[in-house]
């Protein structure tokens, strides 16, 4: 009977392995879907959060799993730009953007008349 409950252990290992494999990869979406639409850099998202460039690349590309305080530092930040996410039922997830800043995004700059 051991070797049905060891099957039982590593199926539920592999789910939380693929469940965490996704999460990353919602996240590394989101990051990159934010930094788009805001229209900044790598390094210019990892000044506003304290982090390195290096580390949004990483996160970005879903080689690390970001620790739960950086999480709540990005979202924070994606917040106070009016930019959130609504996570949907299938795992995937609902870019929301405000619409102040879409008004930002489609907004002709202003030009003084020079004649």
């Amino acid at each position: 009977m051991g070797s049905v409950e060891e099957a039982l252990h590593q199926a539920r290992i592999s789910h939380l392995d693929r469940l965490m494999r996704l999460e990353r990869a919602a996240f590394a979406a989101k990051l990159r879907a934010a930094r788009a639409v805001l229209g900044i850099s790598q390094d210019e998202l990892a000044h506003h959060v304290g982090l390195t460039q290096k580390s949004i690349h990483r996160i970005e590309n879903g080689d690390v799993q970001p620790k739960a305080r950086t999480i709540r530092i990005i979202e924070q930040f994606w917040d106070q730009r009016g930019i959130s996410f609504e996570d949907l039922s299938n795992g995937g997830f609902r870019l929301v953007i405000e619409s102040s800043v879409l008004a930002t995004l489609t907004d002709p700059p202003s030009h003084s008349a020079q004649n």
